[in-house]
């Protein structure tokens, strides 16, 4: 659009309140999203008609909202030549990334520059855009095909057609070729590398499916532009930085130069000290180091989470570390982790035993979820030992710190912050004999519960030397102890990559142990499991979980065979069986194999309870005219035995009628009642059932009593502590060994015993205490009921029961502490001989000579209280002038004695407490 200059000046100074039409700025299509519809309406604030500028607010979607503009014309005299438009954003300002959405180019997400100013520039050439902040610029030519943005150390290309070497030089860019293909590019240190972007699934071909009945990607012939873009290096630009891969040694003329190291690094994230974050970059041949330590958004429930990410490469080893520095929003204190892997493509040691990978790791106030079997091949700590892409190193497509925010960020997260745990993992991947292959990982948990963890992976293939494979085996194991708990849990499964005789023939299910001991409810119990229990065959939630177990198998296109398998052996029954179904279909024919078989063995009491089947049918599909009819026959079978006392069912089954046969006794309706023979069994051995623990006070000498020893413990006379208590419920405590001293529960409980049907009865616990081979009153003592957890199928009344099958707030014992020791206030008389000394050879002359005594002989009077008569006459006037006299007699001898103090009625009180019996008097 053509405008004269007193067109536009009649615009301008039409008044402030009119708008300024976004034709008069003639733009193009290119900038047109950029205002609403497409047209910039200025709302003038003040203007200038003779410059030919105006100044005043205009609508962007961009910015969210109405932003300051200045707009100023350019012209020849008669005809306007060009037009400029600035335009000032917000002071958050808008990264270059969503600037290009904005103008209809998809880039993923950068990590800046962030711009605050536009300036809309049209004139004879066509219109241009450039963005600019305080970090970085972005531009865009006149037709939006060029787009760029600079930041710290890289520039982003988006060119919609190939550029050439002259374009590329006006970029700044290094041509190493006549034209730089058109698409996404990085430039990093004057060299471009393509930017890789997320591509959709492959087209699939749904007459082309694997072992499982999936479909295959398409089959396609790349063309030799695909390829050779697919060999270009590739960069990866994400939310906290862009990594980039570095060129490896190149020729020039017959000259080997060492541009850059064989490694991966990060490019700057900010500038050290900056707000975004630190960049770590070393080489010194051949150690390669490169970084990057940042704040990460901080999910569910940190309020801070700072994360860093280091790859190393040293030639012949390589691999990556990771770690978070995570403070919670509860007050917590302070959670951190730490994990690395280094890995190497040829291993060491002996040829028998490679090793191919090491890793460690720690945790501070943070704890590790431990996978299950079946579950290895995601836990990425273990994967890493493999792969150190999981962790963010070796694949140009993942971001190391997207994965470490997946670690710790999701809903159920690998690592989570836990207060006053500690951890530490150590790792090794090996080959051994050039044919077995694993990886495995020890992993130490403290604080909360002590943990430790072995889990692994291995396998083997075969045959080893040929690209055609007739099996492959792989299993995970996870085994964890979890001692003061008292709980052991061993768990094995195959992973995806298991098959055996063809590619199609998938095996899958693993197998799990547990075992309870110690101080646990369920100590003694145990669990052996294979594959996934089917329906009415339910076991307690604690004993362990197993995908179900089995094999499919695609025999080409006309033949699946499915099989499933599933046992449980627990310390009351066995539990088996398994199924096996084969089908052919081709055409309108159909043909199919259906056998199962189930068992059930229990030991306590005896039952058994047997079932098995198979059927064998086949339909088809025929025209009849214009009618298509299908006709199906089917025949089976199935016994089904049980007993004691003996019985069964037997299951005829034809296409046109099915009808069962009865015979003996008929099945259980619910599980008889054992004697008190048969419980005893499921009992702890008697020395185990009830047993008594010192708690504080003992010595460390003598043992608890055992069935027909008892050994006296000796313990301290200040204070002991011990407790009494049973692994059955308890219905009242005795003190002592008397009826009338009964110590009841805060609330009795009565007993109930499940496996022999009774309810409402009495478990007493009797408690006495002998000393020196008398009895002792454990009157005084201080006393508290011990409660705890019973397993329901001992002691419930239902066999069905919430809460895992546990009873709580049950009576176990008791806890007595001896009451406090009594000094008193004497020690009790002391006679001469308590206080009597050795004589000392050869006698000399002592201060105290075996002279006999002369004098009056002391005597202790039963009559006279002399305590009393000393508190009587030691603070009296006679008593004083006595002392007085004796202390001047001392000085007259030239002993300095100081101020005396005249008054003695503090030792006339001392008196009373100061003798531990009466003193002796001499008659005078």
């Amino acid at each position: 659009m053509t405008i004269h200059v007193d067109e536009l000046r009649k615009l301008l100074d039409s008044g402030p309140d009119e708008c300024l039409p976004g034709e008069v700025l003639g733009f193009g299509e290119a900038f047109r999203p950029l205002f609403p519809d497409g047209v910039a309406l200025l709302a003038a604030g003040n203007g200038d008609p003779g410059a030919l500028h105006v100044a005043g607010t205009a609508v962007m979607p961009l910015a969210g909202g109405p932003v300051p503009v200045r707009v100023t014309f350019h012209h020849d005299g008669g005809t306007v030549t060009g037009v400029a438009l600035d335009a000032e954003l917000p002071a958050s300002g808008t990264r270059a990334d969503e600037l290009a959405r904005a103008l209809g180019i998809e880039l993923p997400n950068l990590p800046g520059p962030e711009v605050d100013r536009l300036l809309l520039v049209r004139d004879g050439s066509g219109s241009s855009l450039t963005a600019t902040g305080p970090r970085g610029r972005a531009a865009a030519s006149h037709d939006a095909r060029v787009f760029t943005a600079e930041a710290d150390g890289w520039q982003l290309v988006h060119c919609g057609h190939d550029l050439t070497a002259e374009e590329l030089t006006g970029l700044g860019i290094r041509a190493d070729g006549a034209v730089l293909p058109a698409g996404v590019w990085v430039v990093v240190d004057g060299r471009a590398l393509r930017l890789t972007t997320r591509t959709p699934a492959p087209p699939t071909d749904s007459g082309r499916l694997d072992g499982l009945g999936r479909p295959l990607p398409a089959a396609r012939v790349r063309t030799a532009a695909e390829r050779e873009a697919d060999r270009a290096p590739r960069a990866l630009v994400t939310e906290h930085g862009i990594l980039t891969p570095r060129p490896g040694p190149r020729r020039r003329k017959g000259m080997r130069v060492l541009e850059a190291p064989t490694t991966r690094g990060w490019s700057p994230i900010g500038t050290p000290g900056g707000e975004n974050g630190l960049s770590v970059d070393y080489y010194s041949p051949p150690l390669r180091i490169a970084g990057a330590l940042t704040a990460l958004p901080a999910p569910e429930p940190y309020k801070t989470v700072v994360g860093g990410v280091l790859l190393v490469d040293t030639g012949a080893f390589n691999g990556s570390a990771m770690g978070a520095y995570a403070v919670p929003k509860s007050g917590a204190d302070p959670s951190l982790f730490a994990y690395g892997s280094l890995g190497s493509r040829v291993g060491f040691g002996p040829r028998q035993f490679q090793v191919r990978g090491i890793s460690a790791g720690f945790g501070w106030n943070s704890r590790v979820r431990v996978p299950a079997a079946d579950a290895l091949d995601s836990f990425p700590f273990l994967v890493a030992l493999d792969n150190p892409g999981a962790i963010g190193a070796g694949d140009d497509e993942v971001d190391p710190l997207k994965v470490l925010s997946e670690l710790i960020g999701v809903e159920n997260p690998w690592v989570r912050a836990q207060e006053g745990d500690l951890w530490f993992a150590a790792g090794l991947a090996f080959d051994c004999f050039e044919t077995f292959s694993g990886r495995a990982m020890a992993l130490v948990q403290t604080g909360s519960e002590l943990t430790i963890s072995l889990l692994g992976a291995a396998g083997m293939q075969l045959p080893t030397k040929s690209d055609k494979k007739i099996a492959r085996v792989e299993i995970g194991i996870e085994a964890t102890l979890r001692p003061t708990a008292g709980e052991l849990s061993i768990g094995a499964a195959f992973t995806e990559k298991t098959f055996l005789i063809d590619p199609n023939c998938k095996l899958r299910g693993g197998v799990g142990m547990k075992f309870w001991f110690g101080n646990h409810v369920n100590a003694g119990d145990f669990a052996f499991m294979l594959g996934a229990m089917p329906k009415g065959r339910e076991l307690p939630a604690r004993y362990p979980r197993q995908q179900p177990a089995g094999l499919t198998w695609g025999v080409g296109s006309t033949v699946n065979i499915t099989g499933n398998a599933y046992a449980a052996f627990t310390p009351k029954s066995l539990m088996a069986g398994g199924s096996l179904d084969v089908v052919f279909q081709s055409g309108m024919l159909r043909a199919w194999l259906t056998a199962r078989v189930d068992a059930l063995l229990e030991w306590n009491p005896f039952y058994f309870d047997v079932g098995m089947g198979i059927r064998v049918g086949v339909s088809a599909t025929i025209k009849v005219w214009f009618v298509k009819v299908r006709i199906s026959v089917e025949v089976g079978v199935s016994v089904r035995i049980w007993g004691p006392a003996v019985g069964g069912e037997a299951t005829v089954h034809l296409w046109f009628i099915s009808f069962t046969i009865g015979f003996g006794a008929a099945r259980r309706d619910k599980v008889p009642a054992l004697d008190w023979g048969g419980f005893q069994g499921m009992l702890p051995p008697p020395e185990n059932m009830v047993r008594t623990t010192a708690i504080a006070g003992y010595t460390g000498e003598g043992a608890p009593a055992t069935r027909g020893a008892i050994k006296p413990w000796l313990v301290s006379s200040g204070g002991f502590t011990f407790t009494a208590d049973t692994q059955a419920p308890v219905s009242k405590v005795y003190l002592n060994q008397g009826s009338d001293t009964l110590e009841a529960a805060t609330d009795e409980q009565q007993v109930d015993i499940l496996p022999m049907h009774l309810r409402g009865k009495g478990s007493e616990l009797r408690v006495w205490l002998t000393r020196d081979g008398q009895a002792a009153t454990l009157g005084p003592w201080g006393r508290a009921v011990l409660r705890g957890n019973v397993p329901n199928g001992l002691w419930g009344q239902q066999p069905d029961a919430p809460d895992d099958g546990i009873i709580p707030n049950r009576v176990l014992g008791i806890r007595l502490t001896s009451p406090p020791v009594d000094h008193g206030t004497s020690t009790g008389f002391l006679d001469e001989k308590a206080i009597s000394f050795d004589p000392i050879n050869p006698d000399g002359n002592q201060p105290l000579s075996g002279e006999a005594a002369r004098g009056p002989v002391p005597t202790r009077p039963a009559d006279v209280n002399v305590i009393q008569m000393i508190q009587d006459g030691i603070n009296t006037a006679t008593t004083r002038g006595n002392r007085t006299a004796l202390a001047q007699a001392l000085t007259g001898l030239g002993t300095d004695l100081g101020t005396l103090d005249t008054d003695l009625s503090a030792y006339a009180t001392a008196a009373g407490t100061a003798f531990t019996a009466e003193p002796m008097l001499v008659a005078g």
